[in-house]
């Protein structure tokens, strides 16, 4: 999904180990064409997070206790998107089959033991059997994409959990999902949660081989543009107020990350003729002409996209990056956006520090119009996992453009 199209994926997921390696071979190549300063950080951030990743079906509550990158949150959905697509441009074989290594002990985990302990990868919060809110979609995603090829009682099971959430959530006129924000606030359209919902649908459509959910993450994503764009300024809005009847909140970068991400992977599971396609690539290459504008001369994107002064937020500029990069490589967009995407992996490489951890992520966060709240309230952690997807991503879509544009 991420590097090839969905039918290439899953003809890739299906190569033997024997093409993984002739694969590695060539591609072996294309990393004499880069300079080892640009190769050696992506490889040794994936190889941790590998090395870190817990994969084999507990034996005891507490053995293996899950990692970080075991817990779900969709934050690990986004890194397993990153690994999947960075092992099939080199030919890694542990890159590959991260994700289902990955998902595969989380459903051990569950159907074993549920969430009966702390230390689970469900965690004390129960947003895998309790979820409450979109953003609780953890790895939902893979369930639809990964029970067509191997079935599994727990994937039905967390489907139907988290279809019961969206079942019951508010939705403005026109049927969008939205967010109760707060007595004050009311309902809300929040631009981050296309992300937790339009990848699953996507999946479930080609897992019930039903064209009425891809149809219905297109309209939910052609409601987000229009309730959301700013055609001034070029931006999206992080937010819509039903009580205010319109936008609320500064042009936050990773909220309009999140937007992009989730019409870039729409995108590659729309066919050519569907009547909807244009129009979706026409609000994808609007946003990006005008994120390319906000783009700093070093490459990054800041915490608040039309405040320089705010700092370089990694996590969006990753997503950027990428998103440009995957348009550059499906031919959503001109060869001329190379500039702005080499430019922005670069920067991307520049925020690696000695220890291979990427600087500068903005933590979770909600939406506000007091710039200090993102930039003394959400200051910049250290190799958050916010960062750590977008940046696999954004670096296997180069290594892919890199062949197409080296001399």
């Amino acid at each position: 999904m991420i590097i090839f199209s969905k039918q290439k994926r899953n003809q890739a997921n299906t190569r033997t180990v024997t093409d993984g390696l002739s694969l590695f071979s060539g591609v072996l190549l294309l990393f004499v064409c880069i300079s080892s300063a640009q190769a050696d950080p992506l490889i040794k951030i994936a190889d941790d997070v590998v090395s870190q990743t817990s994969f084999g079906e507990p034996a005891a509550e507490d053995k293996p206790n899950p990692t970080r990158y075991n817990l779900w949150m969709y934050q690990n959905f986004m890194i397993m998107e990153g690994m999947d697509a960075l092992g099939e441009v080199i030919g890694n074989e542990s890159y590959r089959n991260y994700t289902k290594r990955s998902i595969d002990f989380f459903a051990a985990y569950q159907s074993k033991f549920g969430d009966s302990m702390k230390a689970g990868p469900a965690g004390t919060g129960k947003w895998y059997s309790k979820p409450r809110q979109m953003w609780q979609c953890g790895m939902i995603a893979t369930f639809a994409e990964h029970h067509k090829l191997r079935p599994n009682s727990e994937f039905i099971r967390g489907m139907k959990i988290f279809d019961g959430l969206l079942d019951s959530a508010p939705r403005f006129d026109g049927g969008v999902l939205v967010r109760n924000k707060s007595k004050k606030r009311g309902l809300g359209l929040q631009i981050d949660d296309l992300y937790m919902i339009a990848p699953y649908w996507c999946r479930k459509a080609e897992l019930l081989e039903d064209p009425k959910w891809l149809d219905r993450a297109i309209e939910e994503s052609l409601h987000y543009f229009d309730y959301l764009w700013d055609k001034e300024d070029k931006l999206m809005n992080p937010l819509w107020l039903r009580k205010r009847k319109g936008p609320f909140g500064l042009y936050w970068g990773r909220g309009n990350g999140w937007y992009i991400m989730a019409i870039t992977d729409l995108l590659t599971f729309i066919p050519q003729d569907h009547p909807k396609r244009a129009e979706l690539l026409t609000d994808y290459r609007s946003f990006i002409e005008g994120i390319v504008f906000r783009q700093g001369e070093e490459g990054l994107w800041h915490q608040i996209l039309d405040k320089p002064d705010s700092y370089r937020e990694t996590s969006c500029s990753g997503m950027f990056t990428y998103c440009i990069l995957k348009g550059i490589n499906e031919e959503w967009l001109d060869d001329s956006y190379f500039h702005a995407a080499k430019k922005g992996w670069k920067g991307l490489l520049s925020v690696v520090n000695e220890n291979n951890e990427l600087t500068g992520v903005c933590p979770p966060s909600d939406i506000s119009e007091d710039p200090n709240y993102y930039l003394k309230g959400r200051a910049p952690r250290v190799h958050d996992q916010h960062g750590i997807g977008p940046f696999l991503l954004a670096g296997a879509a180069y290594l892919q453009a890199n062949k197409k544009f080296r001399k």
